[in-house]
């Protein structure tokens, strides 16, 4: 059965609430291919993960009073909205993603207002974006550093989207940031320090090498841990365990780096902190490879190789003995001969776990940015 509507036809706009059991339009799905057709840069999108995206296969869509809008100008432009009546600050929102579209400003605000004029029907008093769904999933507008092309996971968009958003009538709301820096020149600013301060941290904590084996042997645990350290971050939303289980089950964990992903474990057996490294599988997609694991192809990546630190957390009690900071160390030090390069992923500029990233990531930086609108 074909996952995908028929063509649209013209140019025209088609937009309104989506309804998880249609098929997704061929004009939103193909768009991206035809934005990125000649951007050696860009990954790819999986038209057959995004139809099931918006499929009633999302556990998203099982969540009570959770709702989309979907919109496209074929050829022009493509944007979803979703609304779940979250609150954020005291301001019921919603998110609009999945954007994307040419350096023209009409098609857009077409494609907007029809957007925000949904979200304020639904009660929404201001929109957020760009967020796929909910901030489990993608988000933030690249700013810079085009000529570096991207990791996956990484926001990719042409340099023009940032303008738009402007002219659109959209603010900034939070900035973010990745830093890149050699391993070794990283290992010998950590070393030393983290060498006269590790003894102290251990009569509290151990450290270990975290798998994608035991990640899936503890998801239960993993879930609760994630709740209780990621639910302050901002326009964070409680996922089920079918949610959680979705989006980092076993094709999450086969992608982590078993040598570097650290885990510390408290004494009496919790799990205090984590921070999880993937390598940089960019070379290998680009090569069409799919489904990658670690263990079947960290070997095919070409030198220098570049390891990935994307998620961190500390449990609230273990927070003032500088844990997040030593895992930062802990890691780098585990890097050493498995990697050449090392990034701090997508950390909010605003973010105290920022300074570890500024201040060992001085080799190259580039920035992000999440955007607001009030709904007048």
């Amino acid at each position: 059965m074909s996952k995908f509507a028929s063509e649209l036809p013209s140019t025209e706009m088609h937009a309104g609430p989506w309804n998880p059991n249609d098929l997704l339009p061929v004009a939103f799905a193909t768009l991206p291919q035809h934005l990125y057709a000649a951007d050696p840069h860009w990954l790819g999108e999986d038209p057959l993960a995004l139809a099931q995206a918006f499929s009633m296969a999302n556990p998203w869509f099982a969540q009570p009073n959770h709702r989309a809008w979907l919109g496209v100008i074929p050829g022009q432009a493509r944007l979803a909205g979703f609304y779940s009546g979250q609150e954020v600050d005291g301001e019921r929102v919603a998110f609009f993603g999945f954007w994307e579209g040419i350096n023209e400003l009409a098609p857009h605000q077409e494609l907007f207002q029809a957007l925000c004029r949904w979200a304020k029907a639904q009660g929404a008093t201001r929109v957020y974006g760009p967020i796929n769904f909910s901030t489990f999933g993608a988000y933030r507008v690249r700013l810079d550093g085009f000529e570096a092309g991207c990791f996956p996971g990484e926001p990719w968009n042409p340099p023009y989207y940032a303008a738009l958003m402007t002219q659109l009538g959209f603010s900034e709301r939070y900035r973010y940031l990745s830093t890149s820096n050699q391993v070794a020149d990283v290992v010998a600013q950590v070393g030393p320090d983290y060498a006269r301060y590790k003894p102290k941290l251990e009569s509290v904590v151990s450290f270990s090498a975290l798998s994608g084996e035991f990640w899936m042997d503890n998801l239960d645990e993993l879930y609760g841990f994630v709740d209780n350290v990621f639910g302050g971050n901002f326009a964070y939303s409680s996922p089920s365990l079918t949610q959680f289980k979705a989006q980092c089950g076993k094709p999450f964990a086969d992608k982590l780096c078993p040598h570097t992903s650290v885990l510390a474990t408290a004494h009496d057996g919790r799990i205090a902190g984590f921070f999880l490294v993937f390598p940089d599988y960019a070379p290998l997609i680009k090569r069409g490879i799919r489904n990658i694991s670690y263990h079947e192809h960290a070997h095919l990546l070409p030198e220098p190789r570049h390891a990935l630190a994307k998620t961190g957390g500390v449990l609230p009690a273990f927070r003032e003995l500088g844990l997040f900071t030593a895992m930062g160390c802990e890691l780098s030090l585990r890097a050493e001969g498995r990697y050449q390069q090392i990034s701090a992923c997508l950390v909010r500029a605003d973010n105290p776990s920022r300074q570890f990233a500024l201040r060992h990531g001085v080799a190259s930086q580039r920035q992000y940015a999440l955007y607001q609108q009030a709904l007048l």
